[in-house]
């Protein structure tokens, strides 16, 4: 039960020890980047990063289907059998999955995918939220098939680990779990707690921002491993140098800014910003195309009835477009599966798809040859045009802010960093700025990780991405809106005030708690004080209603076996890390308490 609080106006002296432990000295760190469409781990002995950080070890046994095909990164993808007990994940369940569909038997089967975008600016995040699967007709809890993720992943990296006779346990690893900058505290949390679901114990997991995690790794490697512009030993990392990490990957655009400080150390400049501006999109556009030449209803009818032929005709257009370049000319053919142009005659009274694609607008720019629809490179390339568009617009948006003089670098990394369409549009936008692209774009973040894991004081400071505040009660004034009027003990109260701790854009160090404030139970035999934490993009928000404030979570601080007459609560939140955390303490005794956050509290 949630109990109301009193906050006192005058500013506490407590000047406790709020200190945070950042450093682990776990014998091995390793990594798991739980992407949108694909992921994979990394990891590297204490040993090894202290004389070699460049020692990485990933899994690149990841085998693709029936072709044998071996992959750095595994689809994040997870099949659930009719019981709702764990199948695969990855290739695995892809393959079962398409299996299942050519013998129409999956009907009762959960195939889940691209799943992690549900967490990308839900500000109703809880622990009841459901997903839909594949079929859009049966749904299941969110961080329950995100554990079921994590939970494979972690079990594959123990048994590599096993495989080598490193003679490690899991008590002798430090976890880091990669998530995008851009999410909110919620996100993070639940990420968290989907981890500790899956068998990591909380206090050996970190939370790695994604593009830090990638600018960390660019860092070390030598100058002949960057495909594109130059590498650290021509400057790019020297004290007093500044740049963008452009973090793209599938499913959103994450990008922030950095200088480089003495003693190795990074600052953020500009807070993280991005968009779902991901690789999905463009399959969202391949997949819009195909329904206005065939029709919606056929496109529905298609996926309903030929699961299997939907998978093939998706990652035929994966590769396809990875290989599509910016000067390509002629045409690019797809295979076309037979139960798309049976659903299309079904539907259309036996008309013939090869003929009714002249009578679209795409006539000029499509044929049919056999079993292959053909389409022009040009229109191939316009699918890419609305995503590359609306990425330059942010960047520009980004360094034309005064936080970003003197940027000259763009360092770009994730999977999506590798398409030539992406990087063509950068470097033609940015012809004047040095773009740097390490060859091994899709594994730099999942690689930071690891270093981000031995070494998180790396990264000295951050930039608010909101105000933060709380909501209090104070004495009424001149001004306050009268609804928010009201009495206690005869006298005039105000309610609904944003208390600010933490200004959007405020530069924030790491480990720093910033202004202690004092609660009070207003009844003296509560076991808990909970305080309401709000979240705005405005600089000054008066009120927690205001139309910019959004309600956060909570700060929970139990006093169960405490005395609470006449009690003043220190509660003291440190913002610039990759999670918030929060320490309380009684300011008379000074007795700790054990504050916890609650943002998946909705």
């Amino acid at each position: 039960m949630a109990y109301c609080q009193e906050y006192d106006p005058k500013d506490s002296n407590n000047d406790s020890d709020f200190s945070v432990s950042y450093k682990s000295n776990k014998i091995l760190v390793a990594a798991i980047d739980f992407g949108t469409t694909f992921s994979g781990y990394a990891f590297s002995f204490k040993s090894w990063f202290e004389t070699d950080p460049n020692k990485i070890v990933t899994n690149s046994t990841w085998v693709a289907g029936q072709k044998n095909l071996i992959s750095l990164k595994t689809p994040t993808c997870i099949l659930l059998q009719p019981n709702k007990s764990f199948h695969s994940f990855g290739y695995e369940a892809e393959e079962k999955y398409a299996e299942l569909a050519l013998e129409e038997e999956h009907e009762d089967w959960y195939f889940f995918k691209r799943f992690k975008m549900s967490l990308f600016n839900n500000t109703t995040l809880s622990r009841d939220t459901e997903i839909p699967d594949d079929s859009g007709n049966k749904k299941m809890p969110a961080q329950k098939i995100f554990s079921h993720g994590i939970r494979f992943l972690k079990n594959h990296l123990v048994k590599h680990l096993e495989s080598s006779h490193t003679g490690l346990n899991e008590s002798d690893i430090h976890w880091v779990l990669t998530v995008p900058a851009i999410w909110n505290d919620s996100a993070k949390q639940f990420m968290r707690e989907a981890a500790s679901q899956a068998g990591i114990k909380d206090t050996h997991l970190m939370i790695s921002l994604e593009p830090e995690a990638a600018a960390m790794y660019c860092r070390i490697l030598p100058v002949e491993k960057f495909v594109s512009g130059g590498g650290g030993n021509l400057g790019v990392f020297k004290p007093g140098s500044k740049y963008m990490v452009a973090d793209l990957g599938g499913g959103t655009v994450d990008i922030t800014v950095q200088e480089v400080l003495e003693g190795d150390n990074l600052k953020e400049l500009h807070k993280a910003s991005g968009g779902a501006w991901g690789g999905t999109k463009v399959d969202e556009n391949f997949m819009q195309m195909i329904v206005k030449v065939v029709g919606e209803p056929v496109i529905q009818r298609f996926k309903c009835d030929s699961k299997s032929d939907e998978l093939d005709l998706l990652r035929e257009f994966e590769i396809k477009k990875r290989s599509i370049r910016p000067d390509a000319t002629g045409k690019t053919a797809f295979r076309i599966p037979i139960s798309l142009t049976e659903a299309f005659e079904e539907i259309n009274n036996g008309a013939d798809l090869r003929q009714s694609i002249k009578q679209t607008p795409y006539a000029k720019h499509m044929n049919w040859v056999g079993d292959k629809l053909k389409v022009d490179n040009a229109m191939i390339k316009e699918l890419f045009t609305k995503v590359s568009d609306s990425i330059v617009q942010h960047l520009k948006d980004i360094l034309n802010n005064p936080v970003s003089r003197g940027v000259d670098t763009i360092l770009m990394v994730g999977g999506f960093s590798e398409c030539a369409m992406i990087q063509e549009a950068i470097k033609t936008n940015f012809s004047h700025m040095k773009i740097i692209i390490p060859e091994d774009a899709g594994l730099a973040v999942v690689k930071g990780a690891v270093l981000f894991g031995h070494n998180p004081a790396t990264i000295v400071s951050r930039k608010a991405k909101y105000t933060y505040g709380v909501k209090i009660t104070r004495d009424f004034k001149e001004g306050d809106p009268q609804d928010k009027k009201y009495q206690v003990k005869g006298r005039n109260k105000c309610s609904d005030v944003f208390s600010k701790h933490v200004e959007i854009g405020q530069t924030v160090k790491v480990g720093e708690s910033l202004n202690p404030q004092s609660y009070f139970p207003l009844h003296s035999d509560v076991e808990e004080v909970v305080v309401p934490l709000y979240i705005s993009t405005d600089e000054d928000p008066s009120y927690t209603t205001e139309p910019s404030c959004n309600y956060l979570g909570k700060i929970v601080v139990p006093l169960k076996g405490s005395s609470v007459k006449d009690k003043e609560i220190v509660v003291q939140m440190t913002f610039g890390g990759t999670e918030m955390t929060v320490e309380a303490e009684e300011k008379k005794s000074s007795k700790k308490l054990r504050a916890q956050f609650d943002f998946l509290d909705h």
